[in-house]
């Protein structure tokens, strides 16, 4: 099957709001009475984004969404745990891997670790599971 043909069959409104509940994730969990207090005790730094890269991060949370739904429709997922799952995988294959480098070369401390990949593993899956069933 083309990839034309994939991106033909993707449900563009489901896309766009697996983008936003990804988003949505990120924004909650680092609430400061979520994990943001933590996070800002571990980098020393204040939960204040850089206005420039905004609208860049609104782009990739909806690439992600895209991505995602990719896979989604490769794995035929239809459900929501399925579509969770395919997400976990996502999560499991990129994002622990990459984020491992992090303890590796920047010395991040583990609950730091911890923290950033729990926030992916919530939002793949979120968005796994809206792009499974709406198709």
């Amino acid at each position: 099957m083309s990839l034309k043909l994939i991106l033909l069959n993707i449900n563009i409104a489901a896309v766009l709001v697996a983008g936003i509940a990804h988003m949505a994730t990120g924004l909650i969990w680092f609430m400061p009475r979520f994990f943001g207090k933590q996070w800002m005790e571990l980098t020393k730094q204040e939960l204040k984004p850089d206005r420039k890269w905004i609208v860049a991060g609104i782009i990739g949370h909806q690439l992600i969404a895209l991505v995602l739904a990719v896979v989604v429709y490769l794995a035929n997922a239809t459900t929501v745990f399925e579509g969770m799952i395919v997400g976990i995988l996502i999560w499991i294959g990129f994002v622990v891997t990459l984020e491992t480098g992090e303890l590796i070369w920047e010395k991040i401390p583990f609950k730091l670790f911890a923290i950033r990949i729990g926030n992916h593993f919530v939002a793949l899956s979120v968005a796994g599971a809206i792009l499974a069933v709406w198709r």
